[in-house]
């Protein structure tokens, strides 16, 4: 076997039996000024690493910018860079590679220094073979934790950056799973009414009177059908523009909706709504969603014949929407828990809806509050900064 430079200026072993298996071996990056120690160290570690040698610190710096290496033996006395200048631009390239430092006597100052840019051993020349190659192996090893380390957490950090978007793009349409069955079954009860009374229509009814009746009604159910329409695309549809919205026109659009659908049949809501305007600055599709999500879990938890109460107010700064209704509860231990993602009590939640309306809340500088006593129900009071202009 022979040592043949390169055009960098750097060497590496040629053994062609051994560069065959090269890829899987690590890497080890000797830089040191005199050729005995650096022949020593890559005869050493040849058969077993990849050794490529430096005879400066600033060739040794081009390497690390080029490639990867696992682990660095790097001299501390050496012209034109001296150790700790190399491990002090090595560090700029690679913050983790681990660094073992070659001393010789009267370098203990510079030693010190170095401990600074993370080495993890010091080595007086001349060095014992076997002491050498047991740091090494400890210091390869360490390499791979941290290796491995990082890329856990990038992925972690990949996987929770995912997660988020998949959040907000399923957020929205949360709702929707909500309200699905019972809208769909709802809109089938519509089109069968409509349906009907147009065959009768169609059957020529001799009397003006009942045929003025059919239509009427026929009418009235597409109505219901094409406002339970607008107010699924309104949920849907993205917009992204502030303006100042009224709470109180909010939450009648929104009765009205919910009445139209027969989402709440057999639950009375009561509302008591300011007798002045709440004007706050949203997006106005964003506070209907917030809203929507809160009754419906209230839906979920009362059951039939149950009640709702709706009440509005406000201080000096700030609008005050209170949703109360007269379910289960919630156990104390689990109220600030059903804020966040994907909790939820129920067998088929998905726990996102009150986690949406907590951000959207908080999205427009507003306060989210729940209090709770088991089986006398649950109040959601929300707290919105006033428009001032």
């Amino acid at each position: 076997m022979e040592e043949i430079s390169n055009q960098k200026g750097f060497s590496s072993q040629s053994d062609s039996k051994e560069n065959s298996n090269n890829q899987e071996k690590e890497t080890i990056l000797i830089i040191d000024d005199e050729l005995g120690p650096r022949e020593s160290l890559r005869f050493i570690f040849k058969d077993k690493y990849n050794v490529i040698t430096a005879e400066s610190g600033s060739k040794g710096i081009e390497i690390v910018k080029s490639r990867k290496v696992d682990i660095i033996i790097l001299d501390l006395k050496m012209p034109d860079k001296n150790g700790i200048e190399t491990l002090e631009e090595i560090r700029k390239y690679d913050e983790n590679v681990p660094i073992i430092i070659l001393t010789g006597y009267g370098d203990m100052e510079a030693a010190r220094k170095a401990m600074h840019y993370g080495v993890i051993e010091f080595l007086s020349k001349p060095f014992e073979v076997l002491e050498i190659e047991r740091i090494v192996a400890k210091g390869i090893e360490k390499g791979k934790t941290v290796r491995e380390s990082e890329r856990l957490i990038k992925e972690i950090n990949s996987l929770r950056t995912s997660l988020l978007q998949r959040i907000e793009e399923i957020e929205h349409l949360a709702v929707l799973g909500q309200m699905s069955s019972e809208i769909i079954h709802e809109i089938n009860n519509l089109l069968t009414v409509i349906h009907g009374y147009t065959q009768l229509l169609m059957e020529e009814v001799n009397s003006k009177q009942l045929t003025t009746k059919y239509i009427s009604i026929i009418e009235n159910e597409i109505k219901r059908c094409k406002n339970i329409a607008k107010n699924i695309f309104q949920l849907i549809k993205e917009k992204n523009e502030i303006e100042k919205v009224n709470i109180n026109q909010q939450i009648e659009n929104l009765i009205e909706f919910l009445n139209e659908s027969k989402l709440c049949k057999d639950v009375k809501i009561n509302i008591f709504l300011s007798s002045d305007p709440l004007i706050v600055k949203c997006n106005p599709n964003n506070l209907y969603q917030a809203f929507l999500n809160i009754i419906l879990n209230s839906l979920q938890a009362i059951g039939k014949e149950g009640e709702i109460y709706i009440e509005t107010s406000k201080t000096q700064n700030e609008a005050i929407i209170k949703i109360k209704d007269t379910g289960k509860g919630i156990p104390q231990n689990l109220i600030e828990k059903i804020k966040e993602p994907f909790f939820t009590t129920k067998e088929e939640g998905v726990g996102i809806g009150l986690h949406l309306t907590y951000k959207i809340i908080k999205k427009y500088g507003g306060r989210f509050e729940i209090k709770s006593e088991l089986e006398k129900g649950t109040e959601f009071i929300i707290f919105l900064p006033l428009s001032l202009i």
